[in-house]
């Protein structure tokens, strides 16, 4: 127990450094990407999206998660998934293939049809790293991830802005997004010398497809869930439109996925290894769900309450109506790391029944939401979302208030410093903002650094006051690794 526990927190530390730093490096490279192209040329790489994400979870199937949460895995059980993997990629690309006239139909979009044709390659690619990731996931080996994944985004990310840079448009980022998976293929051939020896095994496969498979329904359900909005942008309004959407969409995206990926992929082996212990399970989640809050609220208020300031300077004028839509869709993605966390607590004690009843409940709510705001705006979509999101949250956290005696009233009650502190916080910054447009302060990146430390500032003081115990372990555990660090350059 205690050398899993080791392996999750030297575990987080890389993945933290792989979600802060080498995510953080992606994000100024796509900055750059986006003064470079025009919402256009991210309306029609948005219009393929679902139909990616879609056929990666068929490619994927749920073998990830059974992989890691099966105690006695084998290199049978690797060598079947990798087979399957593969296999049904290629499948689904011959497919794709296939249906691009229709889709390019459908969007009434007909340039969409060569890129297409290159861009889905990114499936096959993709589904030769999966064992490769997997394995180094199972050993939390994240230091070995992290590296590969800082030089597949720096190489594919100057590739990609070099190919903007001459013009070449929605291509450009066709060819960052293939060049980072075909990086990310050779960087993990390289250095993870696996092969899939074993052959494949029918009984192996039918015995991970047995949890895989719940995966694989809802996997596909919440792809849909979380795409069908993006898909019908594209179809109801422009492509433009689904451009300021979808990079709108990408900050708060960005900034959660950073957060919730290191709590949720470094600590999901160590739940997993729990899944017997309810009393340690919930004291780790109780834990993780304050982290996340100390986390989350803040980034995503800040987020919400800056988003003019944050596009004008980082993307440009041609994107200011995306700072509308980045207002609410930041609203939005508050809850998304906890309902992330609690599904995944579902998937560790190998209830992924459970996953599969709680997401079928979430359709009705979409469904409503989009029948209401589509007729309206862009705008009122994206407010549409931010009120599914709240409905979603607390979908998410009943069957761990059922199991655990721990919903979702439960998890914002233990997280009320966090709450209060980044609404006070938020009202700061506005004011801030009131005064800017007053005196006719133009905003520039040194005004908006100063905003973003004034409201780091006020956050924490406040935590400080309120005196709280999250801040103070992980202020402690800084400190201690400085006084370490010091004391090796001693030496």
């Amino acid at each position: 127990m205690q050398n899993i526990k080791q392996k999750t927190k030297y575990g987080m530390l890389w993945n933290a450094f792989d979600k802060i730093f080498v995510q953080g490096l992606t994000f100024v490279l796509s900055i750059i990407l986006a003064r470079l192209l025009s919402p256009e040329d991210y309306g029609l790489i948005g219009m393929l999206s679902i139909f990616v994400a879609l056929s990666n979870v068929f490619i994927e199937s749920g073998f990830s998660r059974a992989l890691i949460q099966k105690q006695n895995r084998s290199e049978v059980d690797y060598s079947t998934v990798f087979i399957f993997n593969v296999f049904v990629s290629i499948i689904l690309y011959g497919i794709l293939f296939i249906s691009s006239p229709y889709i390019a139909q459908f969007y009434k979009e007909p340039k969409l049809l060569p890129v297409q044709r290159v861009f889905f390659l990114i499936l096959i690619v993709n589904s030769l790293t999966t064992i490769q990731t997997t394995k180094l996931q199972v050993e939390v080996n994240f230091k070995k991830l992290t590296i590969i994944n800082a030089l597949s985004s720096i190489f594919s990310g100057l590739i990609g802005i070099l190919a903007a840079y001459n013009d070449l448009g929605v291509w450009a980022l066709v060819i960052q997004m293939l060049s980072k998976s075909i990086f990310t293929f050779i960087f993990l051939w390289i250095t993870n010398k696996w092969l899939p020896t074993a052959g494949f095994s029918f009984s192996s496969f039918k015995e991970l497809f047995n949890y895989g498979s719940k995966l694989l329904i809802t996997g596909a359900y919440g792809v849909v869930l979380n795409n069908i909005r993006d898909l019908f942008i594209g179809k109801t309004y422009s492509p433009s439109s689904l451009g300021y959407y979808t990079r709108a969409k990408q900050f708060p995206e960005v900034t959660v996925g950073t957060m919730s990926g290191v709590l949720n992929t470094a600590t999901f082996p160590l739940l997993a290894s729990l899944q017997n212990d309810k009393e340690n399970l919930v004291n780790i989640f109780t834990k993780l769900i304050q982290t996340t809050a100390l986390l989350t609220f803040p980034a995503m208020i800040g987020l919400a309450i800056l988003s003019e300031p944050i596009i004008l300077v980082l993307l440009g004028e041609k994107w200011l109506f995306a700072s509308e839509l980045l207002f609410w869709l930041s609203l939005s993605y508050i809850f998304t790391p906890f309902s992330v966390l609690n599904l995944n607590v579902l998937n560790a004690i190998g209830r992924s029944d459970l996953f599969m009843k709680v997401d079928f409940s979430k359709a009705p709510i979409i469904i409503l939401t989009m029948i209401i705001t589509f007729p309206i705006s862009l705008k009122a979509v994206a407010i549409g979302n931010a009120i599914t999101a709240l409905f979603y949250f607390y979908i998410n956290a009943f069957m761990i208030g059922r199991l655990f005696n721990f919903g979702g009233t439960k998890q914002l009650l233990i997280s009320w410093r966090y709450i209060v502190s980044s609404f006070i916080m938020g009202f700061v910054l506005f004011f801030l903002i009131v005064v800017l447009k007053t005196k006719n302060i133009p905003y520039s990146l040194s005004i908006l650094f100063f905003l973003i430390l004034i409201g780091a500032i006020i956050y924490l003081a406040l935590l400080f006051l309120l005196k709280d115990s999250i801040l103070k372990q992980y202020w402690t555990l800084l400190k201690n690794k400085i006084s370490n660090i010091k004391g090796i350059h001693k030496l």
